[in-house]
């Protein structure tokens, strides 16, 4: 990965992050310790995140390189 891209990957991530924490907030989901905070964030994660990503890997793609199997 370029230092572009973890950049990218950084700012998205901080985007993400906010947007959690707001959903959080108004469906008011424990954020008070560590613990609550990772639990949390897991949830949100399973939830919103997994699944677009997953659904991106999963589909074919023409660009897809040769030596990464199709799922």
């Amino acid at each position: 990965m370029t230092e572009q891209d973890r950049e990218e990957l950084k700012q998205c991530s901080l985007r993400i992050a906010e947007l959690l924490y707001q959903d959080a907030c108004e469906q008011e989901r424990p954020i008070s310790n560590l613990g609550a905070i990772e639990s949390t964030i897991r949830t949100q994660v399973q939830e919103y995140v997994t699944p677009t990503i997953g659904a991106f890997f999963a589909k074919p793609s023409a660009g897809r390189r040769k030596d990464i199997p199709e799922p």
